[in-house]
């Protein structure tokens, strides 16, 4: 039975990963790592908000795990639908991990704020009020 050569069945393309492939993907990812190299050790300690390295840094890591996942698991030569139900549970599960973090940062402030040692160390006696007798 022959095979059809469709968008959705590259077959041919994804069988073999050539060698000119695979130095390009090494180049890329080279680059991206100079790249974010290059902006630790230079650029982000004359960043006034860290906030800025957070959101690069983690910004060139996902461009990074995305460029590996499309070229060595061949996610780019699939069909939407393939791509689809691999990136959702991806998504969600970012959303799980970045909801949990805030929650636990939120219950770790809350415990600070409210353990009875603390509440014992922020007890003060109230100043008493002018022209009051002892």
């Amino acid at each position: 039975m022959s095979e059809v050569n469709t968008p959705g069945n590259n077959h041919a393309s994804e069988s073999t990963m050539t060698t000119a492939r695979i130095w390009r993907v090494f180049w890329i990812l080279l680059a991206i790592t100079v790249v974010e190299v290059f902006w630790g050790m230079k650029i982000s300690h004359h960043i006034p908000y860290k906030w800025i390295n957070a959101v690069f840094f983690l910004s060139m890591t996902f461009v990074k795990a995305g460029y590996i996942v499309a070229e060595f698991m061949h996610l780019r030569y699939e069909v939407t639908n393939m791509i689809r139900s691999v990136l959702i549970p991806l998504v969600l599960f970012i959303w799980f991990v970045v909801a949990f973090c805030m929650d636990g940062d939120s219950w770790l402030n809350l415990r600070s704020r409210y353990s009875p040692r603390d509440v014992e160390k922020a007890k003060v006696e109230a100043p008493e009020a002018p022209g009051t007798l002892k």
